[in-house]
């Protein structure tokens, strides 16, 4: 609980857990929130009420942009941060409100280790193009996420895994096309399946490479890219529990209650499983370049921790520092608008990436 989390000092002083209605009445909503931000001097949300499947209405950043108060989420639902970005951006803009959206370990920091390996990948050879962008995920057990991970992940099933098949969209049917990963040192090889994951439409639509040998004549350029998310899970028959639970009506499956009841009432054995398999949680990121003589190339990036709750809070924590630290000073990494963490800059990158580093048995990050 919170207050557990600051008894044992692993929350700061001065850091409050706020409990709204997002689903309630708006402006109910931004009367808390405007008695909050007035109670201290600096203010920002860190918004992780999740499952984020199902929600349209970005009811609490649009609140947050029009009361002036910097943002960060963990959604992981495409639609909704699809919406956040394309109705809000200038809005925050305008506000000066720098928000990132769809940020934590996955999304979040994976989409950053793309953006690491393509900037290394093109950094001495500009004239490379981006052929496919390939992420992979293990977590044991529920990483000590406990229920909140299995209900989100039934209600992944009903939802279509999207990729990118030569730059356009190409829905896919979720937990199908199996791949066996290697994640390194103190892991191995892991079976994955295809399930959504807003880093894949977001790394298609908004990474850019740069083009042009001077900074005067150096252009932004978007490629083609094949793109796709996959995920894994220990021990192995959850993986095809996963596979059997699509057979279940999709209007089921993505009932949002049903599923966090049946999460929550398993919870005993789920937990008995955590003990068993740990909570290691790994990402991998291939990216696959061709050169202008036609020769395919391709770089990896890996990073694994001992438990997913922990290196969520880091890195959540990570992009919450680099927007409070950017927030109303001339010198910024994270400008005022509504950001894929993708789209943010090289300091920013290296910024979350070293925080992220803690921990992490497994850091494969570099050429």
């Amino acid at each position: 609980s919170f207050e557990a989390a600051v008894r044992n000092k692993v929350i700061p002083s001065g850091v409050d857990f706020l409990p709204v209605d997002i689903d309630g009445d708006q402006l109910l909503l931004k009367q808390t929130l405007t008695q909050w931000k007035e109670s201290g001097e600096n203010s920002l949300i860190i918004h992780t009420a999740g499952p984020f499947q199902g929600r349209r209405s970005p009811v609490l950043l649009k609140s947050c942009i029009d009361l002036g108060i910097p943002y960060v989420d963990v959604c992981d639902e495409w639609d909704l941060a699809e919406i956040s970005k394309e109705e809000l951006h200038a809005k925050a803009i305008e506000n000066n409100i720098p928000a990132v959206i769809s940020c934590g370990i996955w999304p979040g920091v994976s989409a950053l280790m793309a953006a690491e390996a393509v900037d290394l990948m093109t950094s001495n050879n500009d004239a490379v193009e981006i052929k496919s962008i390939d992420y992979s995920f293990f977590t044991a057990g529920t990483g000590n996420a406990g229920p909140t991970i299995v209900s989100a992940t039934f209600l992944l099933l009903a939802t279509p895994a999207i990729t990118f098949l030569n730059g356009k969209r190409n829905d896919k049917e979720p937990w199908t096309e199996m791949k066996t990963i290697d994640f390194g040192t103190g892991i191995g090889d892991k079976p994955v399946w295809l399930l959504d994951n807003p880093d894949v439409p977001s790394t298609a639509l908004y990474l850019t490479g740069t083009k042009g040998s001077s900074s005067s004549h150096k252009s932004k350029t978007k490629w083609n890219m094949n793109v796709s998310s996959r995920f894994g899970t220990d021990p192995l028959p959850w993986n095809y529990l996963f596979g059997a639970m699509k057979a279940l009506p999709r209007s089921l499956l993505y009932n949002r209650d049903a599923m966090q009841n049946f999460a929550l009432f398993s919870e005993p054995i789920i937990r008995f499983v955590d003990k068993l398999v740990g909570a290691t949680n790994a990402m991998r990121v291939d990216v696959t370049g061709k050169s202008t003589d036609g020769e395919e190339s391709t770089l990896t990036l890996k990073i694994a921790h001992d438990d997913l709750e922990q290196c969520v809070g880091l890195a959540t924590a990570a992009f919450a520092l680099e927007v409070a630290n950017s927030y109303g000073k001339d010198v910024k990494t994270v400008s005022p608008g509504v950001w894929f963490p993708v789209e943010l800059d090289k300091n920013a990158r290296e910024n979350i990436l070293k925080v992220v580093k803690e921990g992490a048995f497994v850091y494969e990050i570099g050429g």
